[in-house]
Formats: structure tokens, C-alpha cells, sequence
């Protein structure tokens, strides 16, 4: 068996047999892997207090000799993110924000990125400060935009042109559009611009936690949901509630 340890976070946990289990996780160098943890469920010397769902932990662990499926030798918690999961409302935008993740194709090349926006998020939720229900639409679009899919935002698509103060998105080009050349497109605020600007940021970032205008939460939202659909493939509303 090829050895190798790292710190990752849990997804799920189930049982294999009465004392076995199949543990889903996230690595930060090979993306969303699935491993058993033989005698996980009796064993506290190797497991003890370590195999629950949202946890970030460090596994020491190995391929089966013939590449079959991976073997968890051993793990120590790392982290537990109590706070958050003893708050329902928190808990339950953790669980929004783990379920699009999951719904993806993240490459090992990708899944450092993802990794940390996974991390920070769940860090975001523990902490004390308030975090919007919003936040899972904005999570989403940090983490496309990271993958690759960001929008240009500087100059018009089409022309190149300076798209002025309200330009329109093309949601099939993933750009602005200056009002020449606009067309039937959908117009989108200032504010909203400036919004999906900072998204890109990495976490901890200062659009996780402030306070959106009613018109740019619905924009953004209008603007993910389509963008994913056209994009990824994916229908942002099947992970959440709306703003």
C-alpha cells in the first residue's frame, strides 16, 4: 500500500458492518474521495472522537495494494466547528454549502482553492459575528469563480467598450455589456458589479458578512442561479433558500 497523510474535511460517515464504515471527505489535494475506516466505529486508540460529519481531520491512510479503494489507518480532530453545529440555522447553510460542492467535478489541480473556500466558510459559521442567510448563494459564486468561470467585468464583450454605470450581463457570454450592445439583455446595479467583483476574493473576506440591498440580493441571485445552469450545469436553487 502507498501511504500518504493530510488534513481534510468529513462529509459524511456510514456504516459498513457493526463495527466498520465508509467515511466521504474532502482532500485539499485530490478533491472528494471516499475511504473505509475498517474498526472505525470500536476503535479509540486509532479513531477515537474523529469520524464526525464537519469535522477537519488528519488521516494517515492508503490505497489498497491493487488501487481497489482507500484505507484509513488513523485519525486526530483537528478541528470541530462546535459553535456552528450547535446552531440549526448555521448548521443547516454549512450543510447547503457542503451540498454544492459535493454536485461538482473539482479536479485535484482544483481542489486546493475549494478546500480553503470549504474551510473558511465553515470557520465563518463557527464564529461569532452574524452571517446572512444570503451567504450560501455567495459561496457558491466565490467558489465558480475560483474554478475558472469568473465574469469579465471591465469592459463591454462584445465591443470593449467602458460598459458605464448599469451595464447589462450576458449570462451565455459571462461578461457586461455596454448599452449599445445590450440587446434584450438583463440590466444589473452598481452595487451588484461591485458585489461580484469582490466575490473572487478568498475567505475571510468583507462580502461574506455585510448587509446586501434587497435589489442586489435578487440580482445575485438571478445572476448565480443562470450562471450555473448555463455554465456548470447545476440549478442553484435546489441548494437553498432564496434571500
Amino acid at each position: 500500500m502507498m501511504d500518504w497523510s493530510e488534513t481534510v474535511l468529513l462529509l459524511r460517515v456510514g456504516t459498513l458492518r457493526e463495527a466498520d464504515c465508509w467515511v466521504r471527505f474532502f482532500s485539499p489535494t485530490q478533491g472528494m474521495l471516499t475511504a473505509f475506516a475498517f474498526g472505525g466505529r470500536r476503535s479509540r486508540r486509532r479513531f477515537g472522537g474523529c469520524l464526525d460529519p464537519l469535522d477537519r481531520v488528519h488521516f494517515s491512510m492508503a490505497w489498497e495494494r491493487r488501487h481497489r479503494y482507500l484505507v484509513l489507518r488513523e485519525g486526530a480532530l483537528v478541528e470541530r466547528f462546535g459553535r456552528m453545529k450547535a446552531d440549526l440555522d448555521r448548521l443547516g447553510m454549512a450543510s447547503n454549502c457542503l451540498r454544492f460542492v459535493e454536485s461538482l467535478c473539482i479536479p485535484p489541480d482544483g481542489a486546493a482553492v475549494v478546500s480553503h473556500a470549504l474551510v473558511e466558510a465553515l470557520r465563518l459559521l463557527d464564529g461569532e459575528r452574524g452571517v446572512s442567510r444570503f451567504f450560501p448563494v455567495l459561496f457558491r459564486a466565490h467558489v465558480i469563480f475560483t474554478m475558472g468561470f469568473a465574469p469579465k467585468l471591465d469592459a463591454c464583450g462584445r465591443c470593449g467598450a467602458d460598459p458605464g454605470g448599469r451595464p447589462a450581463f450576458s449570462i451565455p457570454k459571462g461578461t457586461v455589456l455596454c448599452r449599445r450592445c445590450a440587446g434584450a439583455e438583463r440590466s444589473i446595479s452598481p452595487a451588484t458589479i461591485a458585489l461580484l467583483r469582490s466575490i473572487a476574493q478568498p475567505l475571510p473576506a468583507s462580502w461574506a458578512t455585510e448587509e446586501l440591498p434587497a435589489v442586489v440580493r435578487e440580482e445575485t441571485w438571478y445572476l448565480v442561479d443562470h450562471f450555473l445552469r448555463w455554465h456548470v450545469d447545476l440549478h442553484a436553487g435546489a441548494y437553498g433558500a432564496r434571500c
